[in-house]
């Protein structure tokens, strides 16, 4: 009886280290096993992106100051309206630092004034000089005369005599013609000193007028309607007080037409070749977590742009919402799923369960006892499977995890 009890006590203690270390569990730990499924395969492309409106207006800094007259390039933004409040036609959106304007009004008046001066003293010593010139000419017409009354008068004198009042006659003609040259020549060259001076008299006083019609215009006011949303800058941070705005950042605010809703997001490189314009998006936007908008591709950018941080580049991608009721407002964040691909009787594995290369890719197949590679074709993937186009069938069991010997196992070829 004793004996019978020493073997029921020892089995029961063999059953319950059985129990305990689960041999059969380990294994299947080891061996974790999906099946082939088979249905609806998507490819997606997915990007963050941020509302902007399609069509806004902008509100610049004055036209005036494009002109390259004006020599100011940028000016300091003093006051700036918030952001999203809601404005109307003529309302004051920013003042703009009048300081520069002002220092440069002063000294083209202190330059003008000194060019008037220049235009007085250059008419001044014109007439002096062509006085004095018509005087030369006029003492050159007597000598002239009376040279040629001298010629008159030897006629009766010897041909010696003659001869000396001839020449004198002559020179005498010679000396009023180079005088008279010389009065057309000097007029010509004081017209040109004038017409110069005159010329900067002009371009001050032109640049004078730019000058004082850019002070009245340094308070920015709304040109219509609407909701303000500030503009952007080179480094694409927001414009704010103390931002520096100017002929090449005119950019200070926009009043955004909330009737058209696009998404502006970014696209990796890898990503740009799967999408074409026409495709349909579906948007989240943070602002309305629970809620999921349609959108259609509009446009794509033909060249692609830096990222900060990034080892690609990447291309803008604008997305024109479509069928909203909410109020959706520019600067709200929103990821945006684009499907570039979608077949309906697909038949696609865990990719976790595909091993090899691109010259030969394979699963491991377990079947009852026996397991063995099995190759197999892949044609597209998204974040977790492949698609499988040949060597698979639906609900084959393979392993998720290759064994040591996978090198060792049988291959089965296409």
């Amino acid at each position: 009886m004793n004996k019978k009890k020493i073997v029921y006590i020892s089995g029961f203690v063999i059953i319950l280290l059985v129990i305990i270390w689960q041999p059969w569990a380990s294994k299947n730990k080891s061996e974790q096993i999906t099946q082939v499924q088979k249905g609806l395969f998507e490819t997606i492309v997915t990007a963050t992106g941020e509302l902007k409106a399609q069509d806004a207006m902008d509100i610049k800094v004055p036209e005036v100051s494009f002109n390259e007259e004006v020599d100011i390039w940028a000016m300091k933004i003093l006051s700036l309206i918030e952001e999203g409040k809601i404005v109307k036609k003529g309302e004051e959106v920013a003042k703009l630092e009048p300081t520069e304007v002002e220092e440069n009004l002063a000294s083209v008046t202190e330059k003008l004034n000194e060019q008037y001066t220049f235009v007085e003293d250059a008419k001044i010593d014109s007439s002096l000089a062509l006085a004095a010139s018509r005087e030369t000419i006029q003492k050159e017409h007597d000598r002239v005369l009376d040279s040629e009354l001298k010629v008159e008068q030897s006629s009766f004198e010897s041909k010696a005599i003659q001869r000396q009042t001839q020449i004198e006659f002559e020179k005498a003609q010679r000396a009023l013609l180079k005088a008279q040259r010389d009065l057309i020549t000097k007029t010509q060259k004081h017209k040109s000193r004038i017409a110069r001076s005159q010329r900067r008299v002009n371009r001050y006083e032109n640049k004078q007028k730019l000058l004082e019609q850019l002070r009245s215009e340094l308070t920015i006011v709304s040109p219509a309607d609407g909701m303000i949303i500030y503009g952007t800058g080179y480094n694409g941070q927001k414009v704010k007080v103390g931002s520096r705005v100017g002929r090449w950042m005119p950019l200070i605010a926009t009043l955004p037409d909330l009737s058209s809703i696009i998404s502006e997001m970014q696209v990796k490189e890898i990503d740009i070749a799967k999408i074409k314009t026409n495709q349909q998006v579906e948007i989240k936007i943070d602002a309305f977590p629970k809620k999921s908008f349609k959108g259609e591709i509009l446009s794509i950018a033909n060249v692609g742009q830096n990222n900060p941080g990034e080892f690609q580049n990447s291309f803008k991608v604008i997305v024109k919402l479509s069928d909203y009721k909410e109020t959706l407002l520019p600067g709200m964040t929103t990821t945006n799923t684009i499907i570039t691909n979608s077949i309906t009787d697909a038949l696609f594995v865990d990719k976790k369960a595909v091993f090899g290369n691109d010259t030969l890719r394979y699963v491991v197949i377990k079947d009852g006892f026996q397991t063995k590679r099995q190759e197999i074709k892949v044609n597209l993937e998204n974040e977790d499977f492949f698609q499988i186009t040949e060597g698979l069938q639906e609900r084959d069991k393979v392993l998720l995890n290759a064994p040591d010997n996978v090198s060792e196992l049988p291959l089965l070829r296409l």
